[in-house]
């Protein structure tokens, strides 16, 4: 009686266990359509036109103000950016690019190599930086949070 009862028991959990397996699969399939999507448009490559600035001297400015109401303390604190003075010289390490619409985005590592081996080649940089003149530039990349990967520098 007990090995009937194991024989009609086991194909039911095996069953159970071939549903679970396939409905498994079908998430994973999903997952990996979605982020298939996902990088092709994290890919998509995007044209900046501004102007280089030096992102060792675009800084970030904090103050914090205490305000008490009815005997409770708060604390508001106010970040701005100060890109004004921040032109590139022939001593620049790292890069960021004020875009037209004034926004300020830092270019990657590889971005930051890629300036200065332009810098090099290109005479009309060069004689700009020294002058402290503005260098308009047009980055190809991808944005990443607040920095761009750059494919190309025009």
């Amino acid at each position: 009686m007990k090995r009937l009862a194991t024989i009609a028991v086991v194909p039911f959990f095996a069953g159970f266990l071939f549903a679970q397996t396939q409905d498994t699969q079908a998430q994973s399939t999903q997952s990996q359509e979605a982020q298939r999507s996902q990088s092709e448009t994290t890919t998509t490559k995007t044209t900046f036109n501004g102007t280089l600035v030096d992102a060792g001297c675009y800084s970030t400015h904090s103050h914090s103000k205490d305000r008490n109401s009815n005997g409770n303390s708060t604390t508001t604190t106010e970040t701005t950016k100060d890109s004004t003075n921040c032109p590139v010289t022939t001593s620049s390490a790292a890069f960021g690019l004020m875009t037209q619409d004034g926004k300020y985005v830092a270019l990657d590592p590889g971005g930051n190599q890629r300036v200065l081996e332009l810098v090099k080649s290109n005479k009309d940089w060069q004689q700009n930086m020294s002058e402290h003149k503005p260098v308009t530039v047009q980055v190809i990349g991808t944005p990443n949070g607040d920095m761009i990967v750059v494919k190309e520098i025009k």
